[in-house]
């Protein structure tokens, strides 16, 4: 009758153990304990090696947690060998949005850009973005300064008389501004598809000294690097444009709307 007793004491203890939840640190030690809270940056768990008592820790000194349901929190990387790689337990597989969601946490909301192709439609535009509620809301502030095009080749005429030929270069300048509306719809990787209004309004320097405004709806695709330090776009925008003022006075009817389309690369860095 004792034996069975014994062995059904060993039987517990082995269930409880198993039981157990795990946490992982990025200095290689484990720990068999009981996860009682995951929050934005911390981790709360029971130590079962020191009568229960509460403890909470960072996350940025956890690896890993997995739960003895079999569903494992990753939330960063070491270059310890010791500790073993990121894998599937009780064959469920890790959730990678989740991942992905709590690594950019640790990524600044501020991108500062420069839209390289412009220069060559005559425009040196530098952008400003900052992301919202968990980087799902972008709003951009762009500048422009306008000037022609043609300052970059050599052969034209520097007259900016009235009645100087089409090949002047006109040597004045002008800037164009505007806002952009982004929603990052979320993904499984760190390249994000956004879509959303675009506005702009200014004199184009290039286009005759025309000043007008557009507004489009834009389609683009957010390229970030894994470190978080770079993150560049490129975008499809379509809409209308209309002319406020222009040089050539009745040619152009201000009441009237053009299609109008733009492409745009941005090299941008989080600051």
């Amino acid at each position: 009758m004792k034996t069975l007793y014994y062995i059904l004491i060993l039987f517990c203890i082995g269930t409880f153990v198993k039981a157990q939840d795990k946490v992982v640190f990025k200095n290689g030690k484990k720990l068999n304990c009981k996860i009682v809270s995951i929050n934005p940056s911390t981790v709360t768990y029971k130590d079962s090696t020191s009568a229960g008592n509460m403890i909470t820790v960072s996350k940025n000194e956890i690896l890993m947690a997995e739960f003895s349901s079999g569903n494992v929190y990753i939330f960063g990387t070491t270059t310890n060998t010791s500790v073993a790689s990121p894998s599937t337990s009780g064959n469920k597989p890790l959730d990678r949005k989740a991942q992905i969601r709590e690594k950019e946490k640790e990524f600044k909301d501020n991108i500062i850009g420069i839209q390289i192709p412009d220069v060559l439609f005559g425009r040196l535009t530098l952008t400003y973005e900052r992301l919202f509620f968990d980087k799902q809301i972008g709003i951009t502030l762009p500048v422009s300064m306008s000037y022609d095009r043609r300052v970059m080749f050599l052969g034209f005429s520097s007259d900016t008389s009235a009645n100087a030929s089409a090949s002047t270069v006109r040597r004045n300048v002008n800037f164009i501004t505007g806002l952009d509306l982004n929603y990052y719809f979320e993904s499984k990787s760190h390249t994000k598809f956004f879509i959303g209004p675009r506005f702009r309004y200014g004199t184009d320097v290039t286009m005759e000294n025309i000043t007008a405004y557009s507004v489009q709806m834009q389609n683009g695709i957010l390229i970030a690097s894994r470190n978080g330090k770079m993150a560049s776009t490129l975008a499809l925008g379509f809409g209308f444009v209309r002319i406020v003022a222009s040089p050539f006075g009745g040619g152009i009817n201000p009441k009237q709307s053009y299609p109008w389309g733009s492409f745009t690369f941005r090299l941008g860095f989080r600051a």
